[in-house]
């Protein structure tokens, strides 16, 4: 790596500056530098002694207020040296030093102890890191949060569509310690291109993934940032081209939904198809994020998962992986680089209040971002900083319960609650129209007060503190635990299940909804649902007969999610679980529309056989009033089907009527009724869809699927895809040789250097000495 000689240090703290300095001059002079603790010989931060000769090393960063704050507190440091009579001193400092300063400095402290050679200014810091590159990348903030690196990473125009939050980063990064995930998530992307950070909410996962893709990109790698599902990085995936991808919280925002249904196992098996396809390209690394319990509740769920080697990859996040000296290092960069008032750090220094903090069994780095950012301390006086904080200790969920309850608007919690029924994540102009509907709903049923302008000043209030802007004009939670501290709301009043449907403007909404109360968070919301159904119906017609069609401003046509067929999947599923007369209601409207929208247009296959399965496995027997409609959907199947068809909607189509029509012959016998129609969807499948799907391969996987379609094909319908194995066999060979052939762009391994660690209290008592009101050592 090329030397940077020009950092101004800003972007490490006093502690980080001083193990710097330490590394710098142990490399420069050979020397082994004895660490003093606070209380001990005032006045030396290392120092080294042999053979009757002591040497002390004080090191003074000095960042802000340059060499006249250095010179102030050299004037009281004089009276401390000449105590202790060295016959060596060393100065280090991050100010800009003049000759005229350092003979000044000389001056001050005593020619007998000081020579000019021994005063390292900023300058002459510059020139060891760069005689000692190793020990600039053993110090990596120092590097990565450099100008140089920050404005090349800038200057990547891949960022603008990633959405990766670079100046974000860059800023964060001087608050991060480095725990023992960070090496071996780095040596896990570097042997296996794949790491899964899981964890609970709060470790640090998400920090963890930012810094890491931004060293890739420091590297030279592009950054794609997935954010719906993994076709967006399929759609970006490049041979020859080095690509770090990046999904933060993969595994969903919140709860996973119907864990069975056939979608959801198509959502696993992408995601182990793209594990796959990024674990054999050697120019190409994953990074996923996730909590550890919804992984759980994936592996449990999926029989595909527990047989991919996915939990390989997996990396558990734990409070255990910080020592107790890295908790404080966590919280003392924090202080150091918050905008807190000195009156309210000294609170934490007080009678050493802070190892209550650090040594806490619930001390997470979440926690302390939270109580060290002054916008969030809002109507906490100081005098009750440290109740405050033991109150968070004591109940992390807290967080989010003194924000929400006491220091935002009515239009700030309609705000949040509508932004949760989207699922944590909306485009702004969704955002406004859920917003305009639930709060009008919540200001006319509790009485509230209500300003034309309440959105735009829900949005400015929740800005940085509970939502953040992303690119694309969307809107989403700043992290995962707002959404679950919204559940916790819903789970304590369920009243509130009811104002997000009532108050919903999208079917989306009441899908997000119910998934929720079928989740075990979702505590009496079931109950109240019910009881509240005959209320409910005419707003859930409503919204499963909403037109699907909005006319674009360059007069094209665009359709929304979720389909009609999707809808009534959805409001089957709903009535099977309360079983109540009003429940049928909705479903009857929709099966009106669908038949009115039959008439113009077929069917979707994956999505109407999502109902039919729905409709078969359904136990209530009201909803066999039905069974006509679905009778009646197999013919529009096959008639859809018949016009277009791929393979994976064929393999669905007849998987259904192999299962379903137990009483026919095989699919494969010239007997079947469905026989023609079927081998005419497989001919419509041929025609027009194999040659498209084979170019769109882009894994070993993709080409494998195919093959094994075109064999259950071959065994279904007893038709011949011997010149169609061939061909797509073909096409995975020279697949799979192009890929040996790859040239190995694999970058240098991180090589951490050795850093001197200590877990005793009197060492971190000397760190949070700098904090003091004084500020004598910055």
């Amino acid at each position: 790596m090329a030397p940077m000689t020009n950092y101004d240090f800003s972007q490490l703290s006093p502690h980080d500056f001083e193990l710097m300095c330490r590394d710098l001059l142990q490399e420069e002079e050979g020397l082994r530098l004895e660490s003093f603790k606070s209380g001990k010989d005032g006045g030396i931060d290392f120092r080294h002694a042999t053979a009757g000769v002591t040497t002390i090393v004080q090191c003074k960063r000095f960042v802000e207020t340059g060499y006249s704050g250095l010179l102030r507190d050299l004037r009281h440091e004089a009276a401390k040296v000449q105590r202790l009579a060295p016959q060596r001193y060393i100065l280090m400092t991050a100010a800009s030093l003049s000759p005229a300063n350092k003979d000044e400095i000389v001056g001050v402290i005593g020619p007998q102890f000081l020579t000019t050679s021994d005063i390292f200014g900023r300058s002459e810091l510059n020139g060891l890191l760069g005689r000692h590159p190793e020990v600039e990348r053993a110090h990596y903030k120092l590097w990565l949060a450099s100008i140089n690196v920050l404005e090349a990473v800038l200057h990547n125009d891949i960022l603008l569509q990633s959405g990766f939050q670079v100046e974000k980063i860059h800023r964060e990064m001087r608050r991060y310690v480095q725990g023992s995930a960070y090496p071996r998530a780095m040596e896990a992307l570097d042997t296996r291109g794949v790491v899964i950070l899981s964890g609970l909410p709060g470790v640090g996962k998400t920090t963890l993934a930012d810094l890491i893709l931004y060293e890739h990109l420091a590297r030279g790698f592009e950054p794609v940032v997935m954010r719906e599902n993994f076709a967006e990085g399929k759609k970006l995936f490049q041979k020859n081209r080095p690509q770090i991808f990046y999904f933060d919280d993969f595994m969903g925002v919140t709860f996973l939904g119907d864990k069975g249904s056939a979608r959801q196992q198509r959502d696993y098996r992408a995601i182990v198809e793209f594990i796959e396809m990024i674990s054999t390209a050697k120019d190409k690394r994953l990074v996923l994020t996730t909590r550890d319990h919804m992984f759980q509740q994936a592996w449990g769920a999926s029989e595909q998962l527990r047989d991919s080697g996915i939990i390989d990859h997996k990396l558990v996040i734990r409070m255990g992986d910080y020592s107790l000296h890295q908790r404080a290092e966590i919280l003392y960069n924090h202080l150091f680089f918050s905008d807190l008032p000195l009156s309210y750090r000294d609170e934490l220094l007080k009678d050493e209040f802070y190892f209550k903090i650090v040594k806490h069994n619930k001390f997470n780095p979440r926690l302390i971002e939270w109580l060290s950012t002054l916008r969030r301390l809002k109507g906490v006086a100081v005098d009750d900083y440290r109740a405050f904080v033991t109150t968070l200790l004591a109940n992390p969920a807290e967080i989010w319960r003194h924000a929400y309850e006491q220091q935002i608007s009515d239009a700030g919690r309609s705000l949040l609650l509508t932004l949760s029924s989207f699922g944590g994540r909306a485009g702004e102009a969704l955002l406004r129209e859920g917003f305009d509907t639930l709060h009008t709903h919540r200001v006319q049923k509790y009485g509230l007060q209500r300003r034309p302008d309440d959105y735009t000043s829900a949005r400015k209030e929740l800005n940085g503190a509970f939502v953040r802007p992303m690119p694309g004009d969307v809107i989403e939670f700043i992290n995962p635990s707002v959404q679950d501290w919204l559940n916790s709301v819903v789970r304590e009043a369920p009243e509130n299940a009811v104002d997000l449907i009532l108050g919903a403007c999208r079917f989306t909404q009441l899908s997000q909804v119910w998934g929720f109360v079928l989740s075990d968070q979702g505590g009496a919301s079931r109950d109240m649902l019910s009881r509240r159904i005959s209320t409910l119906a005419p707003k859930i017609v409503e919204l499963a007969t909403a037109p699907r069609t909005v006319r674009q401003r360059d007069g094209s046509t665009a359709y929304l999610a979720p389909t009609y067929e999707q809808r009534l999947a959805k409001l089957i599923e709903i009535a099977d679980e309360i079983r109540d007369p009003d429940a049928l209601v909705p479903i009857e409207r929709l099966i009106e529309r669908i038949l009115v929208d039959r008439k113009q247009e077929f069917c979707p296959i994956d999505d109407m056989i999502t109902a039919m399965r729905e409709f078969q496995e359904s136990e209530w027997s009201a909803l066999a009033r039905f069974r006509s409609f679905f009778d009646k959907s197999a013919g529009e199947l096959m008639a859809s089907a018949s016009k277009h068809c791929r393979s994976g909607e064929l393999r669905s189509l007849l998987l259904f009527y192999e299962a379903s029509s137990a009483e026919h012959p095989m699919l494969s016998s010239e007997h079947h009724p469905l026989r023609s129609e079927l081998l005419s969807a497989y001919a419509t499948f041929v025609r027009q869809s194999l040659s498209d799907e084979l170019s769109e391969c882009t894994s070993e996987g993709d080409y494998e699927e195919l093959l094994s379609d075109l064999e259950y094909f071959h065994g279904a319908l007893c038709v011949d895809v011997s010149a169609h194995v061939s061909r797509v066999a073909k096409a995975l060979d020279e697949y799979r040789e192009y890929e040996e052939q790859r040239v190995d762009q694999e970058m240098d391994s991180y090589k951490e250097s050795a850093r001197e660690s200590h877990d005793d209290d009197d060492s971190i008592r000397a760190m949070f000495g700098s904090l003091g009101g004084s500020g004598s050592r910055i």
